[in-house]
């Protein structure tokens, strides 16, 4: 039989969208002087949050600002075929 390692703790520093620093004030002790307290984020940036990580952990600046990625139409005379 193998011994199975416990899971890696979730890290509150680190983006749980991108995996990077996601330097929240919150996360060092003041959460007023983060800036997160002053940019709103979208609910379709929320909801792409993984549910057991909802309330954990923050996202970084950078995923707080994308955009949904949407398909461009296709023109049909570019279209393979």
């Amino acid at each position: 039989m193998t011994a199975s390692l416990p899971p890696e703790p979730l890290r509150a520093d680190l983006c749980p969208l991108c995996g990077q620093p996601n330097e929240c004030g919150a996360c060092q002790g003041n959460a007023s002087a983060c800036w997160c307290m002053s940019t709103p984020i979208g609910a379709d940036v929320l909801a792409r949050l993984p549910a057991e990580e909802r309330g954990l952990r923050c996202i970084c600046a950078r995923c707080a600002h994308m955009q949904p990625q949407v398909d461009a139409p296709i023109d049909p005379s570019e279209a393979p075929g």
